[in-house]
């Protein structure tokens, strides 16, 4: 796990303040915090391994995958601020179940795992927070069925797209997506490698998307989020 520290006590007072972070830890929490970043495509931890700190995303977006006895991966959904990462294994004292990876530049905040245990295991706030978090990825991990059952490849392409290259600003794509990673992006949707090349080519011939110089460019961005349906990966 390679990651950049950011020492900048203004910055992370920001997002404390930002997300009210000062209504679920204490002054001892605040002084072991330590902000971090990642660039576009950083792992932050991969299935197996074991967390000494507990992560909160203030900035960016995550990519959860889990792995497969196979040996492939499947998409589980996108994580936006404030998700938590390792609280799961936090509560549980286990090891990674899924694979974290950053859509884009992103930020967290990190705090060790045991001085959580030591100060905070009866704080309610905390517990409370703890608790809403491990709901949600109960909710998402139940839906994951039901996402691959009842949505078309269309529809979870078209997901997948909007979920990793609309911009922040919810009105242009930021990046794109090169051709030569379709294999990798039909594995995590359970789907084969042609499927998804004929439901590109699909794409392109409504003019949704275009190949061009190796990579694929979004050129209808209100249609692409139609299909995504609401991006049923969020």
């Amino acid at each position: 796990m390679k990651m950049k520290e950011i020492v900048s006590e203004n910055l992370l007072n920001k997002f404390v303040s930002k997300y009210d972070l000062d209504q679920i830890f204490d002054k001892t929490v605040f002084s072991e915090m330590k902000l971090f970043q990642l660039d576009s495509g950083e792992i932050l931890c991969r299935s197996g391994e074991i967390l000494d700190r507990l992560f909160i995303l203030v900035e960016g977006k995550f990519k959860i995958s889990i792995s497969l006895p196979n040996g492939k991966s499947l998409l589980l959904r996108f994580n936006n601020p404030l998700a938590l990462i390792g609280d799961v294994e936090f509560i549980n004292h286990s090891e990674v179940r899924s694979n974290v990876e950053a859509v884009n530049r992103s930020l967290v905040i990190g705090i060790s795992n045991r001085i959580l245990h030591e100060t905070l295991s009866s704080n309610s706030a905390f517990l409370k927070f703890l608790l809403k978090n491990v709901s949600y990825k109960l909710y998402t991990f139940s839906n994951f069925s039901s996402i691959n059952l009842l949505f078309p490849v269309e529809n979870r392409f078209a997901s997948y797209l909007v979920s990793t290259l609309l911009a922040d600003d919810a009105s242009s794509f930021a990046n794109e997506i090169k051709t030569s990673k379709l294999t990798e992006i039909a594995e995590l949707l359970g789907t084969s490698y042609r499927h998804l090349n004929r439901v590109v080519n699909k794409f392109s011939s409504e003019n949704i998307i275009e190949r061009k110089n190796g990579s694929l460019h979004v050129k209808d961005v209100k249609k692409l989020k139609s299909l995504a349906k609401g991006s049923i990966y969020e």
